[in-house]
């Protein structure tokens, strides 16, 4: 006994070992292609998205492989077949296991989760497992849990088709998953508003439209960031969403007579502008060009004879921005707001 308890220790202290080095470890990246000629990302496809990976490690002529094959598809489908936030992905060890025998396997089994062969891909996939990297694995069929953090409980275990498969959904459920379906990440745009002179600006007007009908529209809150996460839920009769920009108020704000002089110095040839925001500027009546008329426009907003400008008071560039809806993804926008008259940022 007292010779047996020191191999004992040893044995146990690299069992915890190897168990160390099965989890919490990240994983690498890996693209394959399954019998059904689909691509999968690791990274892309799955873990960034939120979803757990369960693989199984097999080769078709594997007794043991075949026999828990039918649970293995009954947990699948518990998991929501791929739908929600676990994957099921099955990698054969063989070099003699192509593509097509891969989907005629699977085809004579009923199994619906990907398979790999060695055309696919699946033996460059299965190298840090295959290598010991992450751990001792001998036999198969072998089970491993990748979960979204990238880290890998490899090698589940458990005794018998019943075991081994009640491991393989504690570790699953260890990784966060629930096999309910994943709660779309939203489309943010962060709108922002500038004038000619670099200033913000708020008070925008915003509704959002579809820009094959322009009769169906919505207002937007301009204060806070536009999010997106269901498009036809969210506003109803949009299919093709465009954001409309405009901005109507502040009519007498930051004009004066200097702007009046500044037009009639451009007129008459001595001072030319050619900041095309000033000329925007500068057009008070909205015609394309600049003459004496809109140093009529603008001195008679200044004096309040006029209440509005013939055009709106703020020029906005763009004045529309047609949107492509990308769960997950954000877009900054900053736009350009001219104020008509106001051709010296006072």
């Amino acid at each position: 006994m007292h010779i047996r308890k020191p191999i004992i220790l040893s044995l146990l202290i690299i069992l915890l070992i190897s168990f160390g080095q099965s989890i919490g470890q990240t994983v690498p990246n890996f693209t394959v292609t399954d019998a059904d000629g689909v691509e999968h990302n690791l990274y892309e496809d799955y873990l960034d998205k939120g979803i757990t990976v369960a693989f199984k490690i097999f080769f078709i002529g594997c007794p043991p492989c075949t026999s828990i094959a039918p649970d293995v598809q009954a947990a699948y489908e518990e998991w929501g077949s791929g739908q929600y936030d676990v994957q099921f992905i099955e990698f054969s060890n063989s070099e003699n296991d192509l593509n097509a025998s891969v989907d005629f396997y699977q085809n004579n089994l009923n199994l619906t989760f990907p398979g790999v062969g060695f055309d696919g891909g699946a033996l460059a996939a299965l190298e840090p497992y295959l290598s010991g990297t992450f751990g001792p694995g001998f036999g198969t069929p072998l089970f491993a849990v990748i979960a979204p953090d990238r880290t890998v409980n490899y090698n589940t275990g458990g005794s018998g088709n019943s075991g081994r498969i009640a491991n393989l959904n504690a570790a699953i459920t260890a990784t966060g998953a629930t096999g309910a379906p994943i709660a779309p990440e939203p489309y943010v745009i962060d709108i922002s508003t500038e004038d000619a002179f670099g200033t913000s600006i708020s008070g925008l007007d915003i509704s959002l439209s579809d820009a094959n009908n322009s009769s169906i529209s919505y207002p937007i809150d301009a204060s806070v960031p536009l999010s997106i996460t269901d498009l036809n839920t969210e506003y109803p009769g949009i299919a093709n969403p465009v954001l409309n920009f405009s901005k109507d108020d502040g009519i007498r704000d930051r004009i004066a007579p200097l702007d009046i002089l500044l037009i009639r110095k451009h007129i008459l040839n001595i001072i030319p502008i050619s900041n095309p925001d000033m000329l925007t500027a500068a057009d008070t009546n909205g015609d394309g060009i600049i003459t004496p008329l809109d140093m009529l426009v603008l001195q008679k907003v200044i004096l309040g004879i006029f209440t509005a400008f013939p055009i709106n008071s703020y020029q906005i560039e763009p004045n529309q921005f047609p949107l492509t809806i990308t769960p997950g993804e954000s877009t900054n926008l900053t736009l350009k707001a001219i104020k008509i008259g106001d051709l010296n940022g006072f």
